[in-house]
């Protein structure tokens, strides 16, 4: 493993700095191979081209889960940015760091951004804007794979970059495989949701932790061939942009191979010589040994880093959200998060700060720059916004109350667009929008008077759906869990469950849920029991929507490691098949333990039964569907 990367105060020793000879030796060769005549910048741009990894294997009897694009987007921006900035600008004066970038395109225009919604089609070379750089099969199988070849065939990239959670990583690899059979001198970087899980720095000593089930350790044992080049993992925007400028300081023009261990040299006299190196995390080569590259340079905050719908254009449809009427599908709804890890420290969840450390956040002093970027949303096209994050504002009322105020007062600023060629700003005042609570944020007894007039404010600026995670309503299992419960006066789990929704929907706002089938204490009894519970709230009007999960075992959870479960099958290529199928993420052996394979049938039956319409896909419950 390298040293940690951090920023070298130092100046640069002009004429004697290695960084500034190979600097200026790669200007002399792209300058010898500049074309007379045309874009003379053509040839210091390379071809990329990122791909978000499906989860799901057919179109029959699956649940909708497309991965985390939000992920993929917020980690491309800040090279996007970069590209695009040096792209106007032009060839430096002098030799640069920068003189040669990756191609991401131009960002849409405003007529682009209104009429494309939905999943991506067509081949990217026809797209040249940034959101066209980006491959969204949604379904792995034999008609995605051929696209996915004519596309790699056609632009012939330099660099593919592919964002993977755990559920996808299987094919991941594949698509690696498939990158580097048909351009065979392209880099590949694989990072998202499962790198962040599997590659990680014990607090305590500082050492960097690789899970059996990471890209590095699956490669190194030879449960997979080595066409993966890098894996980044931690705060993905500055580091991948990171990663990308140090491949282009070695890149050679055209299309040849480019080394790895030169790239990671690079990458280090860039970020040794970077004043303000931002980003945590770490980045590992594959060269001729495997290379691990901590970088601790400056934690970003939220409003440190572009929005990623800046290069993206807002194409989901959440079908919770149909006041805009314009599609059967839902309104056409963008996402936002205004924090990327959970304060609390549920023992199951991969979002918990117990696994994802401090959260990337906006400050609760920043709830005016949020609102403006719900209006940039709206200017482009958005009729809805759903808030991922875990816990909306980490469950902070003053927070929540600003935004809302801020919200408000925004709809009356008409002002120019954020981009050239934006429209001027569009009303909010027929926007909808959603997030998600817990049980214990509405029931704080603390501040009772507070929560409703924030119930109220979140609902007259717009607020027509929440998302709780009720998770169980058998106190067996409940005992188990590590949620937000007020301990001091414990009451029965149920009974809270019904205050809080009951709470939510007399301000006006509905309410949906996730239910969690497996946790410790969990037996067909406590099963049949949360199934009634739930169906109860349903026959109550208390929930419009309720999706059932299985829980599937991720890195780093501790209910993996209180399960055994610290080798994790997220490689292995195979097809999923019902009844694991009918739930998010779901697969043989990275299940719970505790349920046999009748159980999951029985789980998927009797709520399909007794919930009837109301029980929905968990993907468009949890609002990621993209």
């Amino acid at each position: 493993m390298r040293d940690t990367l951090k920023p070298d105060r130092t100046p640069p020793i002009d004429g004697d700095d290695r960084l500034t000879r190979l600097v200026e030796d790669r200007r002399a060769r792209f300058a010898a191979v500049q074309h007379a005549g045309g874009d003379q910048d053509a040839v210091y741009r390379f071809p990329v081209m990122a791909a978000l990894v499906p989860v799901a294997t057919n179109r029959g009897g699956e649940v909708a889960y497309p991965g985390d694009p939000m992920c993929l987007y917020s980690a491309l921006i800040s090279t996007i940015l970069r590209s695009v900035e040096r792209r106007a600008s032009g060839l430096p004066a002098v030799p640069h760091v920068d003189d040669v970038y990756p191609d991401w395109g131009l960002y849409p225009d405003a007529h682009y951004r209104l009429a494309e919604s939905g999943p991506r089609t067509g081949l990217i070379v026809d797209n040249p804007t940034t959101d066209g750089k980006v491959f969204d099969p949604r379904i792995w199988d034999e008609a995605a794979r051929d696209l996915f070849v004519e596309q790699l065939r056609t632009l012939r990239p330099k660099v593919v970059m592919l964002s993977a959670v755990s559920a996808a990583h299987r094919y991941a690899l594949e698509m690696a495989e498939l990158a580097k059979e048909h351009v065979p001198d392209c880099l590949v970087v694989l990072g998202g949701r499962h790198a962040d899980e599997t590659v990680r720095v014990d607090r305590g000593s500082g050492l960097v932790q690789l899970s059996w089930s990471s890209t590095v350790e699956v490669v190194r044992d030879g449960r997979a061939d080595g066409d993966v080049d890098f894996v980044v993992a931690g705060d993905g925007a500055p580091l991948l942009d990171l990663l990308m400028r140090a491949i282009g300081l070695v890149a050679e023009p055209g299309f040849g191979p480019t080394d790895v261990d030169r790239v990671m040299d690079a990458l280090r006299l860039i970020g040794e010589r970077h004043e303000d190196l931002a980003g945590v995390g770490r980045v590992v080569g594959f060269g001729r040994d495997v290379v691990i590259q901590p970088v601790e340079g400056r934690a970003l905050s939220r409003s440190e880093l572009p929005s990623p719908y800046d290069a993206f254009s807002v194409r989901a449809r959440f079908g919770v959200f149909d006041r805009a009427g314009s599609s059967i599908h839902g309104s056409r709804t963008g996402h936002m998060m205004t924090l990327d890890s959970c304060p609390f420290k549920c023992t199951f969840c991969s979002e918990s700060s117990a696994v994802k450390g401090t959260p990337t956040r906006f400050a609760i002093t920043e709830t005016q720059e949020v609102a403006a970027r719900v209006q940039r949303l709206v200017d482009w096209g958005a009729e809805a916004v759903f808030f991922d994050d875990p816990v909306f504002w980490g469950g902070n009322w003053t927070a929540i109350t600003a935004f809302c105020r801020d919200l408000l007062a925004q709809a009356d600023q008409p002002c120019a667009g954020h981009l050239p060629g934006d429209p001027e700003h569009r009303s909010l005042r027929d926007l909808e929008w959603g997030a998600q609570l817990t049980v214990d944020v509405v029931l704080n007894r603390a501040r009772w008077a507070e929560v409703g007039a924030g119930l109220d404010l979140m609902r007259e600026a717009g607020c027509s759906y929440v998302y709780i995670g009720i998770e169980s309503m058998a106190e067996p299992v409940m005992k188990h869990v590590k949620k937000n419960l007020l301990r001091r006066n414990p009451e029965p789990w149920v009974g809270k469950v019904r205050e809080a929704l009951e709470k939510i929907r007399s301000h006006g706002i509905r309410v949906g849920s996730s239910v969690l089938f497996g946790l410790d204490g969990e037996d067909r009894t406590t099963m049949e029991e949360t199934i009634e519970q739930i169906g109860r709230l349903i026959d109550d009007d208390l929930l419009i929507m309720a999706s059932p999960n299985i829980l599937t075992y991720h890195p780093g959870t501790s209910v993996s490691e209180e399960h055994g479960q610290d080798k994790l099958d997220y490689h292995s290529r195979k097809e999923n098949r019902p009844p694991y199928t009918y739930f998010e993420e779901a697969y043989p052996e990275v299940v719970s333990k505790l349920l046999a394979e009748d159980d999951i049938w029985y789980i998927h039956e009797t709520a399909a039964k007794r919930w009837g319409t109301v029980r929905n896909s968990a993907a468009e419950g949890a609002g990621v569907a993209d």
